[in-house]
């Protein structure tokens, strides 16, 4: 079944199952990686995206339910004022650390 999704500001579109988590779409029907597979019950909070600006267990959250909601990953933090000092902030710091969660 195709979904057309808001992710970011762009409407992209996906041809999954309806009981398909909306992470594994965003990473592998999208490739879209920032959100990470932790734990797989909504716990660990690596799979969190916000959905019409609320935060969202994505490894759970199928995406059949998103409807036109307006998606936001990591990956939108470097093209926002703050996220671009959070990112110079680190860099200046060298607070890198595996790399897991970083985009």
């Amino acid at each position: 079944m195709a979904f057309k999704l808001n992710v970011n500001g762009k409407v992209m579109e996906a041809d999954v199952d309806a009981d398909t988590p909306l992470l594994w779409t965003l990473r592998d029907t999208l490739g879209i990686t920032g959100p990470k597979f932790g734990c797989g019950i909504g716990a660990c909070g690596a799979c969190t995206v916000h959905i019409d600006g609320k935060p969202v267990r994505s490894c759970t959250r199928p995406v059949s339910t998103v409807g036109a909601g307006a998606i936001t990953t990591i990956e939108a933090m470097e093209n926002h004022p703050i996220g671009k000092k959070v990112q110079a902030a680190w860099m200046d710091l060298d607070v890198a650390q595996c790399g897991y969660c970083q985009p």
